[in-house]
């Protein structure tokens, strides 16, 4: 009762809700509500279903584009913080087993925390969005193979090998369903809401008896269920919506359930906690910033996606929960892990919402100094100056159509994009490109927006909006919103005009439809008019 009235509170003022659970579950373990074991229990329950609710959300084919670069930032940070991690475990005077936990807790990230902050920039597929989800899926596959092979009973090489094989079955066998059977599990549902959601709730018992079954963790079977379903089938709202409901009661129970697990530290436990937190709020973002931007992003980028990684993954707790559990782990280091992952959740929400304003510190002082250097000779620009021109932010879909309209109309353009691959289709079409973000102020130099006719942003990112409004010039500035209040924000703001997608789609979609009721046009004929506009 208690975390729904806190989430009531959460929805109803502009609060995050995780630091709200967390404080719930703090009460609750001083007030010894729950018996330990019973709080143990939850938790894994907890850990597991959320696991699940994130495999379903992430549909690979749109962070497909990115998917190498995540891969090798993600080995970066299990290699470069855990390393360090393991190393500072030594030295704390861990034994090796331990020692890997602590590593593990410092250098993998909570999908769950990450996919929530960031879920406006994932759903506006936004680049750092996108980085952001693939980062923490290819986390959460490492995440599979480490649970694997430290739940191993006995550490010898065929106990590891017989581990991660049934790993690799349960993997094989979620993929196997996800591309050839569940399409026919939602046909045999036919239009049943009812069927398809009880379809998914039954793929997740199956995988959790089956993991059960093998001797392996059920976070691992949770995982495997979750990639199992993919989103894109007709009728998929039921499913989703279901999962939504049961996700945030989890949600609640795990982030409550964590914080009663937390208790008063011991000197030890506060050194190996405090050295945890600065571990996972400043090393790993610089680690992975760096990582993103030796990859060939900018440090905008590089840093907001950095931001979305810096607290401790729900699959480091199921680790460190199993670990106490069969005494693994040594108490203190148990109540280590507990208190950082409770602290770093609660931070992360901070540096999420003043993320542009941390970026800007970094950037103030140098950290990205070099790195700017090298993002700036990637850009295209004619010696002489820009005169009279078009700049227009991002090379989508959109960008590309207004790119074409201005080559037509013989007006010179100049492409701002960050996103890597993009800059490259559009050097490929287009000789003047800026590599970088709209939001730095070196981008604005080079696209001299004093001397342009028209600024045209094709992203519904309020920041990037913001900024382009505070240039000086006086061009028209033409901006993209997610929703109408927004749009009439910016209006008022100063832009000229502002595309709302949705709503020009939805007019689009009337005038087709009174057209058709009018019998004004044939069939044939509208769609063809549709098809040339």
């Amino acid at each position: 009762m208690t975390a729904a009235l806190t989430l009531l509170i959460a929805t109803r003022y502009p609060i995050p809700a995780v630091p709200l659970y967390i404080l719930v579950g703090l009460g609750i373990g001083v007030g010894d509500l729950i018996e330990p074991g019973t709080t143990l229990d939850l938790a894994q329950l907890g850990i597991a279903f959320l696991v699940f609710a994130f495999g379903v959300s992430a549909e690979p084919s749109r962070f497909r584009s990115v998917a190498r670069d995540s891969e090798h930032v993600a080995a970066v940070q299990v290699l470069v913080v855990g390393g360090i991690g393991f190393g500072i475990g030594l030295l704390f005077g861990l034994d090796p087993i331990p020692a890997a936990y602590f590593a593990v807790a410092a250098a993998l990230s909570s999908s769950l925390v990450g996919r929530e902050l960031a879920e406006g920039e994932i759903r506006l597929d936004l680049i750092h969005g996108r980085l952001t989800e693939s980062i923490h899926f290819v986390q959460d596959l490492f995440a599979v193979g480490i649970i694997l092979i430290l739940g191993t009973a006995t550490f010898t090489l065929d106990g590891v090998a017989l581990q991660l094989g049934y790993g690799v079955l349960l993997l094989a066998g979620a993929i196997l369903i996800r591309v050839y059977l569940f399409g026919l599990f939602v046909r045999l549902s036919g239009d049943s809401d009812e069927l398809i959601m009880l379809t998914g709730i039954g793929i997740l018992i199956g995988f959790l008896a089956l993991a059960e079954l093998l001797g392996v963790s059920i976070v691992v079977g949770a995982f495997a269920a979750g990639i199992s379903i993919t989103q894109e089938f007709e009728h998929n709202l039921a499913l989703l919506s279901a999962l939504e409901s049961i996700e945030n009661f989890f949600t609640a129970i795990f982030f409550v359930t964590l914080g009663s697990l937390v208790v008063a530290p011991t000197v030890t436990v506060l050194a190996m906690a405090g050295t945890l937190v600065v571990g996972i709020v400043i090393v790993k973002p610089l680690v992975t910033a760096w990582a993103l931007i030796y990859q060939g992003y900018d440090p905008r980028t590089a840093a907001l996606t950095s931001f979305s990684l810096d607290q401790i993954s729900e699959f480091a707790l199921i680790l460190a929960i199993s670990g106490l559990l069969v005494e693994a782990i040594p108490q203190s280091l148990f109540d280590a892990i507990i208190l950082a992952a409770a602290a770093t959740m609660v931070t992360s929400s901070v540096t999420y919402t003043y993320e542009d304003r941390f970026y800007r510190v970094l950037d103030r002082i140098g950290t990205f100094g070099s790195a700017r250097e090298r993002t700036r000779a990637r850009s295209s620009i004619p010696d002489q100056p820009l005169e009279d021109h078009v700049v227009v932010v991002g090379y989508g879909k959109l960008g590309s159509s207004i790119v074409s309209i201005c080559r037509q109309l013989d007006k010179p353009v100049v492409v701002v994009e960050s996103d890597p691959d993009r800059f490259e289709l559009a050097r490929e079409f287009h000789e003047t490109c800026v590599f970088g973000d709209a939001m730095n102020d070196d981008v604005k130099a080079l696209v001299a927006p004093d001397r342009a006719d028209l600024v045209v942003s094709t992203a519904p990112d309020r920041p990037v909006s913001d900024r382009l409004l505070s240039w000086e010039t006086d061009a028209d500035v033409i901006l993209r919103a997610d929703d109408t209040e927004t749009a009439i924000e910016l209006v008022d703001a100063g832009a000229t005009y502002v595309n709302v997608t949705d709503f020009l789609a939805s007019e689009q979609f009337g005038r087709t439809l009174a057209e058709l009721i009018g019998a004004d046009a044939s069939p044939e004929e509208l769609r063809r008019e549709n098809y040339r506009s």
